[in-house]
């Protein structure tokens, strides 16, 4: 309070608590601690442009934006200057103001980099989620980025007949409509996006020249709104035209807004209205792989030939998946890299039904069969930590092949999973971590009987197989924070419906790939002498015997991108410190490195050397499942506990129809009074649910309370299609 700067208090979704906005930030401590007394207020606003002398370049990259891409590229000629990291993981890049007009813009710059200027505010730390990374002085914009902020302004307004003088910000109808037409453009569903922002704009131009809102302000929260949909648009650039085109073509009529609206939003209306568009957005298209991860060469890249040319519908990446854990496990015990990383490797593979994700692991398993290598797979079920357990004990490598992974993963994660179901969860990530130690047994009273059993080394690799929403829904909570998904490379197919392979056949894989399989678990050596006996393979060692894995070493090329990848990594990593994306981050150059392993031994499983190629396939492979995990998982998961409980009282009322709070409490949503009061009025207030009173009530006993139905919103039925974007 004692800087002189002027700030106001915003929500917890960045909304300002004030009459007027930014433009009642105030520099005065006391007003400063009336305006904080606000329960709500629980972030900072602070005015951008010429009142706090500031301009600050926003580097976005939530849900797969861009901005990375260029603070990368320019990164070299940008200067050190005060930089916050922002709650979604990026930067807000901090500048003196030029004295010359900047106003705000999205995306027009680079995509993913927004600019605040006059009209503008940003969140300042120490808002919740908003962190101090460079405490450098504020630097002058520099000279090579000037003439593109200065391009950037609103648009001309559209001469108007007459025009009413607006004061402050704008009326109380002109906000909320403000407000609803940015989530008809947020949400707005493939085949509704260019609909969605041309109405949207279109509208609010015309309350613009009604009178009912300031122009920087409507144009300011149209582009922020738009920003968060052009990562989902094929043609960014037509976007931001339609956007331009029908908010200046608004502005030439102005609307009559005659109806009242309420002053009040409920803080959970967000994430209310953008409840229903989750089909949309579960819709967004799957990154695309990139080709160069589809040639790994060796023994991957002939599994990988083998399950597309047997395959009615190839899922050529998600048989990279397969492979890898293939070649994972039978490697177990006989590898490592110089840092001691081992081969296990657990895989999510994720695609729609009947897109062919089931057909590499019946190709796996009918080679391991061939090869004599059956006893390195496990069972297709796991009916509790113990049996998996005991598995190893028999043979200390397994590779378990779990089809329906996200139901699974529900039957052992749920909060009413059975104690010996939750253990396979448990176990399966200490076995995880324990790949390069000693997992050590249980302890039994009778020791005689049931002594325990150490496994040296163990070695398990994890594939499991799952369409998105099971596996999403099992995940659903802390799995992000907790390093749960952390663990798992998720392979999400770019195509959930491939062309049919007409030349599909008999799995009959050939000598040379059973031959090139039965060599990775010989281990590093010269190859034995052919003969009379092809088939005899090394009986590998007793799970409680301490093997000595052979270490593959990095050539000097390859040492040299691991350096510089792994000085990546840390950047990254600071960047999302104390978000959850960071225990999926943490996890890159571990991941990429076993990677990276599995090639150098699938190449040349006798004299295995990690090359600059295989290091390079690696990186590649893992930032790609990274970037993928955290996009969707964006989507997918429940960002509060809060959302997790309007989910399940808008799934038992929508599952079982008319509820009474008496039914939704025996239906699963156990919750104290207070806490069923705050979903249900939130649920009520915001129109999800309606509240239907009983008949009146002259019998004896307790009167019956209201009832809750389900409202069902256009676009929510049954059969209704959506067709591309023009």
């Amino acid at each position: 309070m004692a800087l002189g700067v002027p700030v106001f208090p915003c929500d917890s979704n960045k909304r300002p608590l004030t009459r007027h906005g930014f433009k009642d930030a105030t520099a005065d401590p006391a007003m400063i601690r009336r305006l904080f007394a606000n329960r709500a207020a629980v972030m900072i606003g602070m005015p951008t442009g010429e009142v706090t002398a500031v301009v600050i370049v926003d580097v976005d990259v939530k849900g797969g934006r861009e901005g990375q891409a260029w603070l990368d590229a320019n990164s070299h000629r940008l200067p050190q200057t005060w930089t916050v990291r922002t709650a979604s993981g990026g930067l807000h890049l901090y500048f003196h103001w030029p004295e010359k007009p900047v106003r705000n813009s999205a995306s027009k710059i680079a995509p993913g980099i927004d600019v605040r200027g006059d009209g503008g505010y940003v969140i300042a730390p120490p808002s919740p989620g908003y962190e101090v990374v460079n405490d450098a002085e504020v630097a002058d914009v520099p000279d090579w980025l000037l003439p593109s902020l200065l391009r950037q302004s609103v648009p001309p307004s559209a001469p108007v007949a007459h025009r009413p003088r607006l004061e402050h910000a704008g009326s109380a109808i002109g906000r909320v409509a403000l407000d609803e037409r940015c989530e008809q453009i947020r949400n707005a569903p493939d085949g509704g996006k260019h609909h969605a922002v041309n109405e949207a704009a279109f509208a609010i131009g015309g309350i613009v020249s009604a009178g009912h809102l300031d122009e920087s302000i409507a144009w300011r929260a149209l582009s922020d709104a738009l920003s968060s949909l052009l990562p989902l648009c094929r043609d960014q650039r037509a976007a931001q035209q339609t956007l331009r085109r029908a908010f200046q073509e608004g502005m030439a009529q102005p609307q009559h807004v005659p109806a009242p609206v309420p002053e009040a939003v409920h803080p959970a209306a967000q994430f209310l209205t953008s409840l229903y568009a989750n089909r949309a957005k579960q819709q967004a298209k799957p990154l695309v792989v990139p080709p160069e991860i589809m040639q790994p060469g060796g023994v991957l890249q002939m599994l990988v030939e083998e399950c597309v040319r047997t395959a009615l519908r190839p899922q050529p990446f998600l048989a990279l998946g397969a492979a890898i854990c293939a070649i994972g496990v039978l490697a177990g015990r006989q590898y490592r890299s110089r840092t001691d990383l081992r081969t296990n490797v657990y895989i999510a593979a994720v695609a729609e039904s009947g897109g062919g994700k089931d057909h590499a692991p019946e190709v796996i398993r009918r080679c391991f069969d061939l090869a004599g290598l059956e006893r390195y797979l496990g069972g297709e079920n796991l009916a509790s930590g113990r049996g998996m357990l005991s598995a190893l004990e028999q043979h200390p490598a397994r590779l378990f092949q779990i089809d329906e992974f996200g139901l699974f993963l529900h039957s052992v994660t749920g909060g009413k999973a059975p104690a010996h179901k939750a253990d396979i969860w448990s176990e399966l990530m200490k076995l995880y971590s324990r790949a390069k130690g000693i997992y050590r047994g249980t302890e039994y009273a009778n020791k005689k009987d049931a002594p325990r059993v150490d496994i040296h080394q163990p070695c398990v690799s994890f594939y499991g197989t799952t369409t998105p929403s099971t596996f999403w829904k099992a995940l659903e909570g802390g799995a992000m924070m907790d390093g749960s998904l952390a663990r798992f490379l998720v392979f999400v197919t770019d195509t959930d419906r491939p062309d049919r392979n007409r030349d599909a056949g008999i799995i009959t894989p050939s000598p040379a790939l059973l031959e090139a399989l039965k060599a990775i678990p010989r281990g590093q050596g010269d190859p034995p002498p052919t003969g009379n006996l092809p088939d005899i393979h090394v009986v590998p060692m007793a799970s409680t015997e301490e093997p000595t894995p052979f270490t593959v070493a990095m050539t000097p090329a390859a040492e040299i991108l691991q350096d510089r990848k792994l000085a990546d990594e840390d950047v990254w990593a600071r960047r999302v410190a104390g978000t959850p994306q960071a225990a999926i981050v943490n996890r890159l150059g571990e991941n990429a490195t076993k990677l990276a392993l599995i090639c150098a031994i699938s190449r040349n499983p006798t004299h295995p050397e990690i090359t600059e190629a295989d290091l390079s396939w690696g990186w590649a492979l893992a930032e790609h499942c990274t970037r993928t995990v955290l996009r969707d998982a964006q989507r997918f998961l429940a960002d509060s506990e809060f959302e997790v409980r309007m989910n399940k009282a808008i799934d038992i009322i929508g599952k079982h129809g008319p509820c009474s709070r008496r039914d939704m409490f025996h239906k699963g949503l156990k919750l104290a009074a207070r806490e069923f009061s705050e979903v249900i009025d939130a649920l009520v207030v915001n129109g999800v649910v309606i509240e239907t009173q009983p008949p009146p009530h002259s019998g004896a006993g307790r009167p019956p309370g209201p009832r809750y139905v389900l409202v069902h919103t256009p676009g929510d039925e049954p059969g209704e299609e959506s067709a591309d974007d023009d």
